[in-house]
């Protein structure tokens, strides 16, 4: 309003006003102190270090590599001072190979009919040329002249009229896919290269299906091993099944790896796996669906922890968060004198660090990050040292995360299934190789023995 019309205005309208203008100023002043509030938010959150793989659960690959030392004239490559070096020890040859002299360099007399002395011995490892063997079995048949029956031999195992190619060829597809990830086409080619053995990519598929079949009883009885077992680790990772995101479980038990490809990441899937098995400890990490596992105890992941309570000391400088996570440390190293301590010690110990994860829990916070990891601890207190008690129990699902790299990989490197049968078949491939090598077994020769025997070369 300008001047004059103030000065001419009422007394009623001047009062009114002034009310106006103070509901106006009220509404700015806390409009500026929303903005505040949003400045210092935005300060806090541009001082907050970056998640990396050591302070959270982000994978190391999505990390930018540094680059590693510059070479320098005091930085010496090759094995450490002390070392004792090795050579590969000399074996029976297979071939051997006379080297005599044959005629004098100097005047050219004939040697040959010279007795010759050793002076050395030089061996060579090699691989003959590999080439594919057309085994064909011929069938007859004759009549007995005692009955007059008229009787057919059978093929032999591994001959069979409806086959293509033998087990061999079948175990070597099998393996060259899906444990080193060969793609079809790569393996198409490494087979004419190194075998001169011509597949079609379409044929080399079929065989995987076929090896799978015939490996499905085995992973199935995998299963079992693990639904029977005490102890369980689980975990999941992303998979990608004809252009759709799907998840791939690991279920790891006593001496077995159970895998599956399922379209869902919920706990029904665990459901279905286990069945009405209930272990006595559940093994993984956080995720709400792991937490629905039935279980009589649950050992949460303490890598996990550990990596997440990194991420408060750095972001927040939380001495709190620092003491819990030397507290999870000390259990850890704790469980490694175990046969060192009597029980009265060890459990002595273990009540030590019961009673200062408690008085942790209960000091009052105020960080952010600090006080939501306190409330974690506090909803999964009976989690969290259960692998004190019981000493098959470990304190991380690693195993489970290891049971997953490959497959992360062949994932990588094949950009995913084109089918849901392409998903099963890696699932059940890699039940067991991964539950081979968690019996020290060599995957191949299993996947040899449960495939079937060679197609014999000889009469």
């Amino acid at each position: 309003m300008e001047r004059t019309e103030l000065e001419s205005a009422s007394h009623a309208m001047l009062v009114e006003l002034v009310l106006k203008m103070q509901e106006t100023v009220g509404d700015m002043r806390e409009q500026n102190r929303q903005l505040i509030e949003r400045v210092h938010e935005l300060e806090k959150a541009s001082k907050r270090p970056k998640k990396t793989s050591k302070n959270s659960s982000s994978r190391p690959s999505s990390e930018r590599k540094g680059n590693g030392k510059l070479s320098g004239v005091d930085q010496k490559r090759g094995p450490k001072a002390g070392h004792i070096g090795r050579s590969r020890e000399r074996r029976e040859p297979d071939v051997s190979i006379e080297c005599k002299v044959e005629s004098c360099p100097e005047c050219r007399t004939d040697l040959s009919q010279v007795s010759h002395r050793e002076v050395g011995r030089s061996q060579v490892i090699e691989i003959p040329p590999v080439q594919p063997v057309v085994v064909e079995a011929v069938r007859y048949g004759c009549r007995c002249p005692e009955c007059g029956q008229v009787h057919e031999a059978i093929y032999p195992e591994g001959l069979e009229p409806e086959r293509v190619f033998g087990n061999r060829i079948e175990t070597m597809v099998t393996y060259l896919h899906e444990v080193h990830h060969l793609s079809y086409k790569r393996l198409q080619i490494v087979l004419r290269v190194l075998f001169g053995l011509v597949i079609s990519c379409g044929a080399l598929v079929n065989m995987a299906r076929r090896a799978a079949a015939k490996l499905e009883p085995a992973a199935a009885e995998i299963r079992q091993k693990v639904r029977d077992s005490a102890i369980v680790q689980s975990d999941e990772t992303g998979a990608r099944v004809d252009g759709k995101n799907q998840w791939q479980w690991v279920f790891v038990g006593d001496g077995a790896t159970y895998h599956v490809v399922a379209n869902s990441r919920s706990a029904q899937v665990i459901n279905q796996v286990m069945g009405d098995a209930v272990p006595l400890v559940w093994v993984s990490d956080l995720f709400s669906a792991q937490g629905k596992a039935a279980s009589k105890l649950r050992q949460i992941c303490l890598a996990h922890q550990v990596r997440d309570l990194q991420f408060a000391v750095d972001a927040e400088r939380s001495v709190w968060a620092y003491h819990f996570r030397q507290l999870l440390f000390r259990a850890q190293r704790l469980t490694k004198h175990r046969t060192e301590l009597s029980s009265l010690q060890f459990y002595a110990a273990i009540l030590q660090i019961e009673a200062a994860c408690d008085a942790l829990l209960l000091q009052s916070l105020e960080g952010t990050e600090e006080s939501r990891l306190q409330r974690r601890y506090l909803k999964h207190r009976h989690s969290i040292f259960t692998f004190l008690y019981h000493p098959a129990v470990p304190p991380d699902n690693n195993a489970s995360e290891r049971a997953l790299r490959n497959s992360v990989i062949h994932r990588k490197v094949s950009g995913g299934f084109r089918s849901a049968h392409g998903a099963n078949v890696h699932a059940t491939v890699a039940s067991i190789v991964d539950t081979a090598r968690q019996n020290n077994h060599q995957p191949f020769d299993i996947l040899a023995q449960l495939i079937g025997q060679p197609t014999p070369i000889s009469p």
